[in-house]
């Protein structure tokens, strides 16, 4: 069994109005314990077909996930295309996207 001892931050993206009255893109973070793997030769050539570029895959408690599209690991943003549900951990599919990581803080 796979320790999650590693910390990442799920994102919740949320729009927020500025005092002028633009709107502008946030994010809310939950801090989860986590696993990074690496992405299978298979999940490369079968996300690459529809022009996805993965690059990680996260392992997380299934309790923690709560549909969020970002996760934060070692201050890189990572987009979530694809889910797993493994018993009660969730498998999280990654790419970084060029514009996803700018700063969020």
């Amino acid at each position: 069994m796979d320790t999650l001892n590693d910390v990442a931050e799920l994102l919740q993206e949320q729009i927020v109005k500025t005092s002028l009255g633009q709107e502008r893109k946030s994010f809310v973070a939950n801090e989860v314990f986590c696993k990074k793997k690496s992405i299978t030769r298979t999940e490369y050539f079968t996300a690459g077909q529809s022009g996805l570029r993965p690059s990680a895959m996260f392992k997380v408690h299934l309790l923690d996930y709560d549909e969020e599209l970002y996760i934060r690991y070692d201050q890189k943003i990572y987009s979530i295309y694809r889910t797993f549900e493994n018993g009660d951990f969730i498998e999280l599919y990654c790419e970084v996207r060029s514009g996803a990581n700018q700063s969020t803080k």
